[in-house]
Order: structure tokens, then C-alpha cells, then sequence
């Protein structure tokens, strides 16, 4: 079952459907007395949305004329002019007129237009079978990645328009000028209340595709993400740097998630987190949480998290370190008594410290790394393995702590030894992913298959 606030929004829904407009002004006999052609943005059951150099006035009653894609059948129906507003552009204004006269098959052809490219049915689809993407690609039909494998939804295919369409009906007109320019945008679409979606619209070979990962607004808890308690331990530190590492799709902003919620209960202080997009929402608790999500309240992580330090915070979560200025501000931050919590793509934690020395110069990675030493307090680095029984993944976990040893391996760049510190350093509640895996083997978790490809990889990290 759907929430009625879902059905309610499908009756009236809106789609981004730039397309021309034959009007003609009428007086209050139905006599015209000016024709004129606009450009409709939007369109809806009940009226259309276009931009005007004139602000007509309200309640004018126009004719209008114009087709919908995939028909080649002329709609002709009255509208009367309910709303006016400016707009971003200099002498245009944007103008919303309701339907007041409107053949039946018409409005029905409306229907089925807004019907097909109406985004909350393929979001519908997404929750119910419980998938963890939904992938619209261009030509093809959408997509679902289910338990970790791919299956296309029974649906017509789509064309990198209708596409625009369907994903641009969800953004402001800055966003879409944003993505027309930047040929790429993330943000977070709310479905219902316990679900959201982070959105990456993007293109490729010149058409508009988008995938779309499902998230759960509620928090999970430690145990509900089956993490290991040594996690909690680096919830609680009160300074340094904690690196939670993966590849994409790996959960780690979840687990992120649910450590901030972690400190939220247990803590007085400022949390201030930097976020492209916020995902889940925290409610002030025992801390103030801030989040600040990139590309709408700030410009950059680096120039965001330069600003964080000005805010008071006690702990601050990077969404993404994706830049050498990123990583010094992190670094200083966790240097001057601040907890820093930073998500970084990774296979394992050899991999996560050599690509942060990586993108200095060489001839600071000494430097960089001499740092890192004294600063670092743990890396948390996570895979999803898909269950042998097809119910789900598990999480497998590779932990780190900076004890005196790992530190020094750090210092002095032999982090091929790291392998050997985490197996002494099992008292310490270090464990390898390598240890991780083999153990869901063999307890028949996952198969053969699933546990080679991390074990081949964990290998070849610390041969």
C-alpha cells in the first residue's frame, strides 16, 4: 500500500513538456481578439504553465492549440489565466491558466501522456520489489537492480527526451539550467515518508540517462546494519579522523548515517554535515545537526568544509573527499580537536591511505603521510555481498585502528605491512575484509562466486 499523500500528488501531477502554443485571446463574448504563440513548460489534467514577455492579466480567457508527443492529434481547449509570477529572465513572467472548457478524449490524452511520464509510478515499482536502483536508460527499458543483479521493468522503452521529461518534471527551472549546463546534477527526490531517492541525472554519448538509489529515510540501527560494535567505539572518539571507505553502493553513507545518529543520542555538541545529496534527515536530539547539502546551500565540499570550521562544530561528516583541498581541510580539522567522519571510495584500508597520499605531489607524500599518522584513528572500509539464498546482502566489514603500530607503518609509507597489523591487532577489535568474507563463507552466508572476486581483490591489496 502507498500513502495517500502519493495518490494525491498522481492526480494532478505536472510534466516538463516544452512544446508551442497557438493562442488567441478571447473577449467576454468568445470573440478573439489577439493571437499569439508561447512556449508551455508544464502540463497537467488541469491547465499548463508558459512563459510570457507580457503579464496578461488574471482570469484572461484564451483558445489554445497544441499536440503532445507520441500523437499526432491537435488538442483545442479554453483556458482562463489563474496565476502570474516573475521569472528569472528580465521582462518575462510565468503564467499558469486552468482549463475551463476541454474535450473529454482530449483531457484523456493528457491523462495518458502525464500517465506514462509520470515519475511516481516507476518510484512505486522501485520500493514495492525492493530494489536498490532504478536505472533510466536511453532507448531501453527502465531498469531495476535488484539483490545486486539487473532486471528491466515490463514498460515501454525511453527516449533520452522523454527522459528530460520525466526527470526535469522533479527540478526547479535553476536545476535544469544547472544540468543543461553542467551536463550532469544530483539531488534528492522524497517519495513518501519513509523513502527518498538520491538522484544522479547524467548523459552519455548525448543522451539523458538518470539512476536513481533508494534510501530509507528512518535511520537504521547498528544491529539492523549488522555493524560490528567496534563501530560504535569510533562513533565515540572525540577527535581525529575516521575514513569510511567502499565502492560505490557499498552502504557507506548509511552507516555514516547511523553513527551521527549514534552521537546525536549520546551527545551535547554541534554536528554540522556536508552532503551531496542529504539522504536521511536528522532531528535534533541531544546535538545540533546542521546539514548542508552541496550544490544548493553551499558551492563545494572544500569550500564548505573551510566554512564548518567557523561554525562551532564538534563533528563534522564529509559526504565525499574529492580533492586535495578537501583532504588538507580535513586533516587540520582533525589536527585542531574536531571529530572528522569522511566517506572515501576504497577497496580496503592499504588502498584508502595510499589514494589520500595520492593526490599530493610526490614529494609531499612523506608530509601528507607523516600527518595522516597522527591524525588518523580508524577506517572502517565495507562491501555488500548478495546472500546465497537471494534474500538480501550482508555487510562485511574491514576495521582499522590507529594503534601505535598502524601508525607507524603509516609514518614511514610501508603500508604493505597493514595486513599483518590488522591480524596482530585483533585485540584491538581490528579485523581484515578478508577475514570478513571467509567468514560468511563458511557459514554458507554466500557462495563461491561472490566471495572470490573480494578475496582475489584482498589478496592482491596486501600481497
Amino acid at each position: 500500500m502507498f500513502t495517500s499523500s502519493v495518490s494525491d500528488r498522481r492526480k494532478d501531477y505536472r510534466i516538463y513538456n516544452p512544446v508551442p502554443v497557438a493562442c488567441e485571446i478571447v473577449n467576454t463574448q468568445g470573440t478573439p481578439i489577439r493571437k499569439l504563440t508561447v512556449m508551455a513548460k508544464d502540463i497537467s489534467s488541469s491547465g499548463i504553465y508558459f512563459e510570457f514577455g507580457v503579464a496578461l492579466a488574471l482570469n484572461t480567457e484564451m483558445k489554445v492549440e497544441f499536440s503532445l508527443p507520441r500523437t499526432n492529434h491537435n488538442i483545442i481547449a479554453t483556458v482562463k489565466i489563474k496565476r502570474i509570477e516573475s521569472t528569472e529572465l528580465e521582462n518575462t513572467f510565468g503564467i499558469g491558466a486552468a482549463f475551463t472548457e476541454i474535450q473529454d478524449n482530449d483531457r484523456h490524452e493528457i491523462v495518458k501522456f502525464i500517465e506514462f511520464l509520470n515519475i511516481e509510478k516507476l518510484l512505486e515499482i522501485t520500493v514495492r520489489k525492493g530494489a536498490s536502483d532504478l536505472h533510466l536508460l536511453a532507448e531501453q527499458q527502465p531498469a531495476l537492480r535488484i539483490h545486486g543483479e539487473i532486471e528491466p521493468i515490463d514498460l515501454p522503452k525511453l527516449s533520452s527526451d522523454e527522459i528530460s521529461k520525466i526527470l526535469f518534471s522533479t527540478l526547479s527551472r535553476q536545476q535544469i539550467k544547472q544540468f543543461e549546463h553542467e551536463k550532469e546534477l544530483d539531488y534528492g527526490l522524497q517519495f513518501d515518508s519513509e523513502n527518498r531517492f538520491r538522484v544522479n541525472l547524467h548523459q552519455q554519448r548525448g543522451f539523458t540517462e538518470a539512476t536513481l538509489r533508494l534510501i530509507n529515510t528512518r535511520i537504521p540501527s547498528f544491529e539492523e546494519l549488522q555493524l560490528p560494535d567496534a563501530v560504535k567505539d569510533l562513533a565515540r572518539l572525540k577527535d581525529g579522523l575516521i575514513l569510511v571507505a567502499g565502492p560505490t553502493g557499498s552502504g557507506k553513507t548509511t552507516t555514516i548515517a547511523a553513527m551521527v545518529d549514534l552521537i546525536n543520542k549520546e551527545k551535547k555538541g554541534v554536528v554540522i554535515t556536508l552532503e551531496r545529496p542529504i539522504e536521511f534527515v536528522h532531528l535534533n536530539i541531544k546535538s545540533i545537526i546542521k546539514q548542508r547539502e552541496v550544490g544548493i546551500d553551499t558551492n563545494s565540499f572544500s569550500t564548505a568544509l573551510k566554512s564548518s570550521l567557523r561554525q562551532d562544530p564538534n563533528v563534522i561528516v564529509i559526504g565525499e573527499i574529492e580533492d586535495i583541498e578537501t583532504v588538507k581541510t580535513a586533516i587540520i580539522a582533525a589536527e585542531t580537536g574536531h571529530l572528522v567522519i569522511a566517506s572515501f571510495h576504497a577497496t580496503d584500508s592499504m588502498q584508502a591511505i595510499d589514494r589520500l597520499a595520492g593526490f599530493f605531489p610526490t614529494e609531499n607524500r612523506k608530509q601528507i603521510l607523516s600527518q595522516l599518522s597522527h591524525c588518523l584513528h580508524g577506517i572502517l572500509t565495507q562491501v555488500l555481498l548478495p546472500r546465497k539464498d537471494k534474500l538480501g546482502r550482508v555487510l562485511a566489514c574491514e576495521i582499522v585502528f590507529a594503534n601505535d603500530a598502524v601508525k607507524r607503518i603509516i609514518r614511514r609509507d610501508e603500508l604493505i605491512q597493514l595486513a599483518t597489523a590488522i591480524q596482530t591487532g585483533a585485540n584491538f577489535k581490528m579485523k581484515s575484509l578478508n577475514d570478513a568474507v571467509k567468514k560468511y563463507l563458511d557459514e554458507g552466508v554466500i557462495d563461491e562466486e561472490a566471495a572470490r572476486a573480494y578475496l582475489d581483490e584482498a589478496n592482491k591489496s596486501y600481497r
